[in-house]
């Protein structure tokens, strides 16, 4: 699909090349029409192919610009991020010259993430930096304060976590006009990101139920529901954040997300001392680890090797947590490799259960914990939280 995209974009009025890009496109369809109807990749092919065809006018190329943009946010969702990446260049391409500031500003956002999850921090930083400057001719405050809450994670990501929360907060002082509120909602959870990174565990929690309450995005909820679940069993509180993971691996969001969700419930599992479900939940996120963005990938190296350590299997975590520790360093993913680092020079001298966490939550949870636990339970009962 790509060569005949490629192709279709270079095309001149040569009789010749008209003919062979005629027969090209033939062929693609031919394959497409073979493929398996039911899956939803298969539906964006067989428009991009519908779109494709030779006849000019503004209706076509916008079938085009649009086909190629809904494609790339299906493979983002399904974790190809770097066929995402560049899905949407071509969908760049079929703008041309004619695209508008509102579009480039949507799009220049949407290559910011991809690169972002792809620890391609120049790349993503200058994404962003043009989102900005292009929201700001057409007076889009939404997405100029989005601009900067994604350089805000790029922070994030690559340890400078001060940097990160100054200037999530200044997004959150901004984001106060009613038509902000998802920025404000997205704000909330950055800073939950940040907050638990510094060690301020119910602080986080706060935020992100904040996040949670703020979001009306099924997709970012569910995101959210997982960061809770996170928080909930760093906490102790596992049948709480145990509900949560739960629900979002059963939810038909974002491939991502719900593998994010299972990772969590490896480590869940592996605090709790339950090794049954350890295996059943590594099995499965072993098989979708071709798949994962490279912070992920770390991130299930990491969480194996702390759960083959808790298990008493040192060999076996070690392995784990070399390999992570490479991909880390290969990715320039600094936060996981210093933290990954420190792990292995120092597990020899603990013990397993000096690697697991507490084995029960107080016997009085504070007010702010109570809070979280009662609206989860709400909203897995019957939606509303």
């Amino acid at each position: 699909m790509l060569r005949l995209a490629e192709r279709r974009l270079a095309l001149d009025a040569d009789r010749d090349d008209c003919d062979a890009y005629t027969w090209q496109l033939e062929s693609t369809r031919r394959y497409v029409d073979e493929l398996d109807g039911a899956r939803a990749e298969t539906r964006h092919l067989q428009g991009l192919v519908d779109a494709l065809r030779l006849r000019e006018d503004g209706a076509r190329a916008t079938a085009i610009r649009t086909g190629f943009t809904a494609y790339a946010y299906f493979l983002e969702h399904e974790g190809r991020l770097a066929e995402a990446l560049e899905v949407l260049s071509l969908a760049v391409r079929a703008h041309g010259s004619a695209m508008t500031p509102a579009d480039f500003t949507a799009v220049a956002l949407f290559a910011g993430r991809l690169n972002r999850l792809q620890a391609r921090w120049n790349a993503a930083n200058q994404a962003y930096a043009g989102a900005e400057e292009a929201a700001l001719v057409t007076g889009d405050r939404n997405a100029v304060l989005r601009s900067r809450l994604g350089r805000a994670n790029v922070l994030r990501a690559q340890g400078n976590l001060p940097a990160a929360r100054e200037a999530v907060g200044r997004v959150i002082d901004e984001a106060t006009a009613p038509e902000l509120v998802d920025v404000r909602g997205g704000a909330y959870a950055d800073l939950a990101a940040v907050l638990a990174l510094q060690g301020f565990r119910v602080d986080a929690l706060l935020a992100n139920y904040q996040a949670f309450r703020l979001t009306h995005d099924p997709l970012t909820r569910m995101r959210i529901l997982g960061d809770l679940g996170v928080q909930l069993s760093e906490l102790g509180y596992y049948a709480e954040a145990r509900l949560a993971f739960e629900i979002v691996v059963a939810s038909q969001t974002s491939f991502l997300v719900r593998t994010n969700a299972l990772l969590e419930l490896l480590e869940l599992e592996s605090a709790t001392g339950n090794r049954v479900a350890f295996e059943r939940h590594r099995a499965a996120a072993r098989e979708q680890m071709g798949r994962m963005p490279p912070s992920m990938a770390v991130d299930l190296r990491y969480k194996i090797g702390v759960g083959f350590a808790r298990f008493g299997q040192l060999a076996r975590a070690r392995s784990a947590l070399r390999e992570g520790l490479q991909l880390a360093e290969e990715h320039r993913l600094n936060e996981w490799y210093f933290r990954l680092e420190r792990l292995l020079r120092n597990i020899d001298q603990c013990p397993p259960q000096g690697l697991t966490a507490a084995s029960s939550a107080a016997a009085t949870p504070p007010a702010a914990v109570a809070e979280v636990a009662a609206g989860l339970q709400a909203y897995a009962t019957t939606g509303i939280e």
